[in-house]
């Protein structure tokens, strides 16, 4: 049988600990934070003394008559209202430094950590991750988990604290009535942490419930269009009502038994107010004790409630904290990719060789198998074949987003394997079909190709992705900006500012997955004729869809089951009437009879 932790991550205990861990940076803070406390409930503690001797004073009027010394009396009620002036104040500032240290330090600590993260974990964790559940978890989680520090720290600080100050002052006012104060106390706590335990597994599965709430809020958005066209939104109104009844049902359970804590410890302090005020009026009654010191004992014991009920509802509060907190550190403990050092940097001629590569994304589903592949310096490779046949597969690993089960990479010799994957990835240019833009300006987006890359070379890299004219007709040319998700400007136009970028970071090997498919007839032509120009030189891999633009290729592949079952150029696998010649007259019927002499010149 598997313990809790191998069950639900790391235990409730590791959790709080590596929170404690992570909040040594706001040290400094907490101490002045436990200073200020300490100021503020020592002037708490004074103020019932001080009331005290007041009531006695008004009572022996009462009982004895005469007059009350005005000056004196009055001096003493500025007194007492400074003190709860200041002790507000400090509770106040205390509040202020917590909040300030956890905001500014501790959750902005943890979110820079998780972003950092996003670099370091494996593409296919990224890829069978919704992006929904890991934003949920770096920002929905880090902020309860946040939350987790004032309660933690708020229970330590102003809840212990109180508790050990009422209890010296208690006890050596009058140990009898202490002792209808303190033996309740164990009762709470154990009550508190009993309900705090029951509580936890429906936080937990309620944060998952949350994080699948993020996912389709993202899918609904990143497919918005799709829902529109099939006239998907009552399904996926559902799917999201049913998912946010889930939540609602199990937040709801975790709430509510954490929150019968407060009214139930609440219950066991009015059974000591009971307590006290019984045994009070004996004492009373017996003269042992005056009305002033019954009236400061029993604001003694309002404040010794005030943190107990502090600290029990602090408890459950935290299993909601420690469940967020618990998703937080499995993401960050998360598998990371392994990096070699980085080299220096080389010229790179641009040789490619797969030597004996077998892949597969699943261990029981084989994709690519013994794939060899040799491609010389400047040479053009056209990679085509039918959908899910491995081509993207051969980029995948090119690019070292997957490493190969068995064989190996070399590039110039050098396997990539052993080489650091930023370095492996400044070899390669890319350009995708499916474009990648970022927020900001036409001119930023241009320039994410090249490190320090002047305005000039952005232009030029423009004019020669045929642009430079539409980027004229922008309201604010290069400083237009480019919303969120890219609508003020047309599909063609941003695979435009791609393949730009493209020409821009001027890499030694390119990749081009159909990378014309989104433009006009007469804009394909032009790309294409200064993609060859491009390309002259260096070594290009390029996804084909449309055979047209890759039957000038050096050596086509054909790729079908993560095997190269066809290899030559355009006109001899033409010739040849296998896979290759099917598809392309698939695409281009008209074209099966002419005669197919110097094509692919």
């Amino acid at each position: 049988m598997k313990n809790k932790e191998s069950q639900n991550g790391l235990s409730s205990g590791r959790v709080l600990l590596r929170i404690m861990k992570d909040s040594l940076s706001i040290t400094h803070w907490l101490a002045l934070a436990t200073v200020l406390s300490i100021g503020s409930a020592f002037l708490a503690m004074k103020a019932p003394e001080i009331l005290g001797d007041l009531t006695n004073r008004i009572y022996s009027v009462i009982e004895g008559g005469g007059a009350i010394e005005l000056t004196s009396f009055g001096k003493d009620v500025i007194i007492l209202a400074l003190v709860y002036i200041i002790s507000a104040l400090l509770g106040v500032l205390t509040t202020a430094v917590m909040n300030y240290s956890v905001s500014s330090f501790f959750t902005c600590k943890i979110r820079v950590k998780m972003s950092e993260k996003i670099a370091k974990i494996p593409i296919k964790t990224v890829d069978t991750t919704p992006n929904g559940e890991i934003i949920s978890r770096m920002t929905n989680d880090v902020s309860i988990m946040g939350g987790s520090v004032h309660d933690i720290f708020g229970v330590i600080i102003n809840g212990v604290i109180k508790l050990v100050m009422i209890s010296v002052i208690i006890f050596t006012a009058e140990p009898t009535m202490a002792m209808a104060v303190i033996v309740f106390v164990p009762l709470s706590l154990v009550i508190s942490a009993a309900l705090a335990s029951r509580s936890e597994k429906h936080f937990n599965k309620s944060r998952e419930a949350s994080g699948r709430l993020y996912s389709i809020c993202e899918e609904n958005l990143a497919c918005f269009d799709a829902v529109k066209i099939f006239s998907i939104e009552k399904t996926q109104n559902q799917k999201y009502e049913a998912t946010t009844k889930r939540y609602a049902r199990l937040a709801e359970k975790g709430y509510f038994v954490s929150r019968t804590v407060g009214p139930i410890v609440g219950f066991i302090n009015n059974l000591s107010y009971i307590a006290i005020c019984v045994i009070g009026a004996y004492l009373v009654i017996e003269g042992r004790v005056d009305v002033g010191a019954m009236v400061a004992f029993i604001m003694y014991t309002k404040l010794f409630s005030g943190p107990l009920e502090s600290i029990a509802n602090g408890m459950s509060m935290i299993q909601s904290t420690v469940a967020s907190a618990r998703r937080v550190y499995e993401y960050l403990d998360g598998e990371e990719m392994t990096e070699p050092a980085e080299g220096e940097g080389t010229d790179v001629r641009g040789e490619v060789i797969f030597r004996d590569v077998c892949f597969s994304y699943k261990e029981d589903k084989p994709l690519i198998e013994h794939l060899n592949l040799q491609v010389r310096p400047g040479e053009k490779v056209a990679i085509v074949g039918p959908t899910g046949g491995g081509k993207t597969t051969i980029v995948n690993i090119l690019m070292r987003f997957y490493d190969p089960i068995s064989g190996e990479v070399l590039v110039d010799g050098h396997d990539i394997t052993t080489m650091n994957r930023s370095d492996v990835r400044k070899i390669f240019g890319m350009v995708l079909q499916d474009t990648m833009l970022f927020s900001g300006s036409v001119y930023d987006n241009i320039a994410y190709g090249k490190e320090n890359a002047t305005r000039d070379e952005v232009m030029a890299a423009a004019r020669q992705a045929h642009i430079d004219s539409f980027i004229g007709a922008l309201s604010d040319g290069y400083d237009t900006q480019i919303n969120e998700d890219s609508t003020n400007i047309s599909q063609g136009q941003k695979q435009l500012l791609t393949i730009a970028r493209a020409y821009l970071s001027n890499r030694p090997i390119l990749i081009l997955d159909e990378a014309t498919s989104n433009v006009d007839t007469r804009a394909e032509l032009l790309i294409q004729e200064t993609m060859d120009k491009l390309m002259k030189g260096r070594t290009a891999f390029v996804i084909a869809h449309r055979l047209s633009t890759i039957e000038n290729a050096d050596t086509i592949l054909v790729v079908d089951n993560g095997k190269i079952v066809e290899q030559g150029r355009h006109a001899d696998l033409l010739e040849k009437g296998g896979l290759y010649a099917r598809i392309y007259n698939s695409q281009y019927p008209a074209k099966r009879n002419l005669p197919q002499q110097g094509v692919g010149v």
